[in-house]
């Protein structure tokens, strides 16, 4: 989780996939951990040392836990206390260590659960806020894009309309990708000599704060963009051409 969140601020400074509603929420799960964890210490603050309870606090998070996808979001729930378990074996060498400290790996499991509960909430606003039927979702900033043909059926000398893709990106409507003509041309000509995709959109910016990572081919007749998630695959189709010098239709 720190590792995460690290990650993630760097990434603003880059305008990059920064994912604000998982790392905002990471944070205000480890702030409520930290407010749990001075109640508990401020009971007994003579028993206890802050760093030792802190080092005990973060190696009760260890967990065995099993990993689940829902809603393209991957969920860990943790099943098994094992920091808690090693916590325990070491401290009772001492007597009285153990009582002293054991609330503090206990939270250490809980947190698991509070970071579990903030992913959750991270995805279902997230569903809202940057929906994936929407392609300006993925496809934001287009300043410094441009296109890459990179098969032998594109035109090398294409070039993005970005005037053209700016006033369509908020009105592509999404579509199945599969369709009859597709089927044909994958049937009856060699797959050498067709592609429906030939160009790469680089350098286009998803929404702020979404976390998209994505790849985004367009079609040939530059009317469709192809966005390749680690998830799945969604199609948008424009009813103008935003590339010049392609196969228009």
């Amino acid at each position: 989780m720190i590792i995460r969140f690290i990650r993630g601020v760097n990434e603003i400074n880059e305008y990059g996939p920064f994912d604000f509603l998982s790392n905002l929420l990471t944070v205000l799960a480890w702030g409520a951990i930290f407010y749990l964890s001075y109640r508990i210490y401020r009971k007994n603050p003579e028993q206890q040392v802050g760093w030792k309870a802190f080092l005990v606090l973060l190696i009760g998070i260890s967990s065995f836990s099993i990993t689940w996808v829902m809603a393209n979001t991957v969920i860990q729930i943790a099943v098994l206390p094992l920091g808690v378990w090693i916590l325990y074996f070491i401290l009772k060498r001492k007597e009285g260590r153990w009582e002293r400290y054991r609330k503090f790996a206990w939270l250490g499991f809980g947190a698991n659960y509070i970071f579990l509960l903030s992913i959750l909430v991270a995805s279902s606003i997230g569903h809202f806020v940057y929906p994936t039927d929407h392609a300006e979702t993925f496809v934001s900033d287009v300043k410094e894009a441009s296109i890459l043909s990179i098969h032998p059926t594109g035109n090398a000398k294409a070039v993005l309309n970005m005037r053209v893709l700016n006033s369509e990106i908020q009105s592509l409507k999404q579509s199945q990708i599969f369709d009859e003509s597709w089927y044909e041309d994958t049937l009856y000509q060699e797959k050498a000599k067709y592609e429906r995709f030939p160009y790469l959109l680089k350098d286009a910016k998803p929404k702020w704060g979404s976390g998209h990572r994505s790849t985004i081919f367009v079609e040939k007749d530059g009317k469709g963009l192809l966005i390749q998630t680690p998830t799945e695959h969604l199609y948008f189709r424009s009813t103008q051409s935003f590339v010049e010098g392609g196969d228009e239709k």
